[in-house]
């Protein structure tokens, strides 16, 4: 794909449009997030895949009564390309994060799967616990790593993931294994986020993993989609479930 397709895809994806002229596949989720069963945000993302290449986008905004309360929201992009079945190889990614009146925004580049953080708005101190972009080599931004973990799936990859993901100044890893069919016909995968570096040693040991469960459910064309993820949260059960 030439930069330039790239570039206008870029301006597309910002602006909410999916490339159909230029990119093979699509796909699109939203999700909606519950805690304790009161609703408090609701989640999207668009997928792009032409060939090897990706691009994807996502944003999440509180809702319902949390929303009342708390005006906060996250936009992602990323681009990539896919490696075989279910390996990732990050190009970009942009976020802004808004919250308490505030907005931040940041970038990272890739340079031969080396990250490079290029900027960072506000600036700010990554503290003395961050860890050193150019020895994150081979990890992915956060956007892909949200998406190949949510991600419609063929039979054999449900279940199947294993990422080491860089945000900026932390690494960290999210790991999908032993897939469980259940009596409804769903498939129940074994899921955590662990932190690995850049948290200070007091965090570290208060806790390093974070378990979860993943619940796919079969399309009518055979492929897999995830349909519930569940974690316990220091605030109760958090529960995302696929809306459309």
């Amino acid at each position: 794909m030439t930069a330039l397709r790239v570039a206008k895809c870029a301006l597309a994806l910002a602006t909410g449009l999916i490339c159909l002229p230029v990119w093979a596949q699509s796909e699109t989720a939203t999700f909606d997030l519950k805690i304790r069963g009161i609703t408090a945000a609701s989640a999207t993302f668009a997928a792009n895949v032409s060939g090897q290449d990706y691009a994807v986008s996502g944003k999440m905004r509180t809702t319902g009564l949390v929303g009342t309360l708390v005006r906060a929201g996250y936009d992602g992009s990323a681009y990539g390309r896919l490696r075989g079945e279910n390996g990732y190889r990050s190009f970009s990614f942009t976020e802004k994060r808004v919250g308490r009146g505030e907005t931040a925004t940041a970038s990272i580049r890739y340079n031969s799967g080396v990250p490079k953080v290029v900027s960072v708005s506000p600036p700010e101190d990554p503290g003395p616990f961050a860890v050193d972009p150019a020895k994150q080599a081979g990890t992915v931004d956060p956007m892909t790593a949200i998406w190949a973990a949510l991600r419609d799936r063929p039979r054999d990859q449900v279940c199947a993931l294993d990422l080491v993901v860089f945000d900026g100044d932390k690494r960290s890893g999210i790991r999908l294994r032993n897939p469980r069919e259940n009596a409804d016909g769903t498939i129940t995968c074994q899921a955590e986020y662990r932190r690995i570096a850049g948290w200070s040693p007091e965090k570290l040991a208060e806790r390093k993993s974070f378990p979860f469960t993943m619940t796919y459910t079969k399309k009518a064309d055979g492929i897999w989609q995830v349909a519930r993820a569940v974690s316990e949260t220091r605030y109760g059960t958090a529960e995302l479930t696929r809306r459309k």
